[in-house]
C-alpha cells in the first residue's frame, strides 16, 4: 500500500467512524425525543442555577420555561445532526470510490469537507446556545464537550485536506 493510499484509507475511516457516530446519536435523540426535550428545557430554564447551593445570576432573566421553544430547539439540533450524519455518509462513499474504485479525490475532501462543516455547525450552535444559557458556570463538562468537538472538526478538515505525500 502506497502512502497516499493509506492516508486516503485513514480518511476513509475517520469519515465512516464519525457517519457511524452521528448516525447513533441521531438515532438515539429520537428514540429519547421526550427526554431530549426535557434536558433542553432544564437548560433553557436555568434549572441547574437552583441546585445548591443556589445561585442569584444576572443573567437568569434569560431563562424560559416554554415547553414550545424547548422542542423547537431540540427538533432543530436533531435535524442538523441527521443533516451532519447523511453528508457524513455522503463523504465515504466519495472516500470509498476514491481508495477503490479510482474515482475523484478532490470530490471526496469536498464532501466530507461539507460533512465536517455541517459537525462544526452543530457543535457552535450547542455551544453558543448553551453560552446563552450560561452552562459553564454548573455544566461545564457539556460545555468542555462542545469545544473538544469543534476540535474534532478542525483536525478533521486538516487530515482530510492533507495532500498526499
Amino acid at each position: 500500500m502506497t502512502v497516499a493510499a493509506s492516508l486516503l484509507l485513514f480518511k476513509f475511516v475517520l469519515a465512516g467512524g464519525l457517519a457511524l457516530w452521528l448516525t447513533l446519536g441521531f438515532f438515539n435523540n429520537v428514540m429519547a425525543f421526550g427526554a431530549g426535550v426535557a434536558a433542553i428545557g432544564r437548560l433553557m430554564n436555568m434549572q441547574m442555577f437552583e441546585q445548591p447551593p443556589a445561585i442569584q445570576h444576572p443573567l437568569l432573566s434569560r431563562r424560559t420555561d416554554k415547553p414550545i421553544l424547548h422542542l423547537l430547539v431540540y427538533s432543530f439540533v436533531t435535524l442538523i445532526e441527521g443533516a451532519a450524519a447523511v453528508l457524513f455518509w455522503y463523504a465515504v462513499f466519495g472516500l470509498g470510490g476514491a481508495l477503490f474504485a479510482g474515482a475523484d479525490v478532490g470530490e471526496a475532501v469536498a464532501r466530507a469537507n461539507l460533512a465536517l462543516s455541517a459537525l462544526a455547525f452543530m457543535c457552535f450552535i450547542m455551544l453558543l446556545g448553551g453560552g446563552w444559557f450560561a452552562y459553564h458556570i454548573r455544566q461545564e463538562g457539556m460545555q468542555l464537550t462542545h469545544f473538544t468537538l469543534i476540535g474534532l472538526s478542525v483536525l478533521g478538515a486538516i487530515v482530510m485536506n492533507m495532500p498526499p505525500v
